[in-house]
């Protein structure tokens, strides 16, 4: 008898973790060929309604009725430092290890990075329609990409693309120190300092920080209350709309800051290949971000200001920006050796 063949396709699992939401994918994909991944399950979770990422995984595998099913890689994208194949997440209370998960879940290869590398790998993924362009400038291809967004945190990562293979870069950029740029944007360094020891960009650019700003302009209101930050920045955006002159302020306060972040990472890394704004915050706030106070934050850089100019900068509208670099991170490591 003829040995039967062996199979060539992979069973993966890829996740884009947040503080907020998580979203989970189960792929089948042919190892031997470039045909794309095939999904099978996905589903998108509240983080706060499991205990740890292992309540997660098995709900998933139980729904999707694969249990028992041999898993050869998984991609973790998560949000927080990575030390050695052990995580604990910044706005999320979990602790992920890669060998626990690698044996508790009998899967071949585990691998963690940082969401925002998985951002970063995911910018491979994108069709024009799942971005707009904030700032017109030449992209080169060969050349180094930034990605940034503001969600439950602020993320930042980078993608060297002068080498002849793709490297991504995590950072903790979110967390550098606020700079404020005007006489208003000390008053509210001062009005942060009141409550926190260090004050980052990551303290006004998140959900967290949206809600920061708006009791900055008015701390005595109480239309925007309660324990869920996800709810009161969702108040503050409709507040806004509603022509709410407080809500509008703070939104407008929070693109300026934006900017101006934005406008530092053009400095500091030359991304020839553009600047990537992903997280949930600026899609629902894009007219916001679309209007010409924000390109003049962005570019508002004095004697540098050519280099921001020079520097395309887009706002992704793809929600699955991470889960696509997490799907395609775990088809490269699950590539033969």
């Amino acid at each position: 008898m003829k040995p039967k063949p062996v199979s060539s396709t992979s069973t993966i699992i890829a996740a884009d973790i947040g503080g907020t939401k998580s979203w989970i994918s189960m792929c089948a994909w042919d190892k031997n060929t470039q045909s794309a991944c095939k999904i099978q399950h996905e589903k998108l979770y509240a983080s706060a309604d499991f205990s740890d990422f292992s309540s997660l995984l098995n709900h998933f595998l139980r729904a999707a009725k694969q249990d028992n099913r041999q898993i050869d890689v998984m991609c973790l994208a998560l949000p927080g430092v990575i030390k050695k194949g052990h995580s604990r997440l910044t706005n999320l209370d979990w602790e992920l290890d890669e060998k626990e998960l690698q044996t508790t879940f009998k899967i071949k290869k585990v691998l963690f990075v940082n969401d925002f590398q998985a951002a970063a790998m995911g910018i491979n993924c994108l069709k024009q329609q799942d971005y707009i362009c904030l700032n017109t400038a030449p992209i080169k291809k060969n050349a180094i990409t930034v990605v940034t967004g503001a969600g439950t945190g602020l993320g930042m990562a980078w993608m060297d693309n002068t080498q002849v293979q793709q490297q991504l870069f995590s950072t903790e950029g979110g967390h550098c120190d606020f700079a404020p740029t005007s006489a208003e944007q000390i008053d509210l360094l001062k009005f942060l300092l009141e409550q926190y020891q260090h004050v980052s960009y990551e303290r006004i650019l998140s959900g967290a920080g949206l809600v920061q700003l708006y009791r900055f302009y008015q701390p005595n209101d109480k239309q925007v209350t309660g324990i869920e930050t996800t709810q009161m920045t969702q108040q503050i955006n409709d507040l806004a709309k509603q022509g709410n002159q407080q809500a509008n302020s703070a939104i407008r306060l929070f693109v300026e800051i934006y900017a101006a972040y934005i406008g530092n990472l053009a400095l500091l890394y030359k991304p020839a290949g553009g600047i990537y704004i992903a997280g949930g915050i600026a899609k629902h706030i894009l007219p916001w971000m679309q209007e010409k106070e924000f390109i003049n934050h962005y570019l508002h850089k004095g004697r540098m200001r050519h280099l921001a100019e020079q520097t395309p900068v887009f706002l992704v509208t793809n929600d699955r920006l991470g889960l696509e670099g997490a799907i395609l991170l775990a088809q490269i490591k699950g590539k033969p050796q």
